[in-house]
């Protein structure tokens, strides 16, 4: 009973469910579970429901009724948001500065890491520098 094509229909149930269906409410129903079957067997078990639900006594009701569940209400809803939402303001005061620090730290580590693997290379470059010219240029005494 899903999608836009059963709005007629789901009108109709809602409504015999808070009073009976006029004539022409009916014959419209009428046509549409005769053009829709599958949907018998929905409208059958409503109207089962709703004439047992029609059989029972009305429940007394006390007079603050709505005022008591209003404030059930009130209650869940101030149970359910979050405590303490003026801390967190605070909370984000005495967390930047450290996060700041936190983060120069971080970043002059990576530099000097950086650094010292250029002067690592260097000194490689070097070393491999002296070799090749040793290898190549060989000294006139081994001559």
């Amino acid at each position: 009973m899903k999608g836009h094509m059963n709005d007629p229909f789901n009108k109709l149930r809602e409504t015999s469910w808070r009073r009976k269906l006029t004539p022409a409410e009916a014959a419209e129903l009428r046509a549409w579970l005769a053009a829709n079957p599958a949907a018998r067997d929905d409208w059958e078990a409503d109207a089962a429901l709703s004439r047992v639900l029609d059989r029972l006594p009305d429940a007394p009701v006390p007079s603050n009724f709505t005022a008591r569940i209003l404030q059930v209400v009130e209650m869940e809803n101030a149970m359910a948001q979050p405590t303490a939402p003026l801390r967190r303001p605070w909370l984000w005061h005495s967390l930047l500065p450290k996060m700041a620090f936190a983060v120069a730290v971080v970043g002059l580590g990576l530099l000097s890491y950086h650094e010292a693997r250029a002067m690592r290379r260097a000194q490689h470059a070097r070393g491999v520098a002296t070799v090749y010219g040793v290898a190549y240029h060989p000294s006139p005494e081994v001559l």
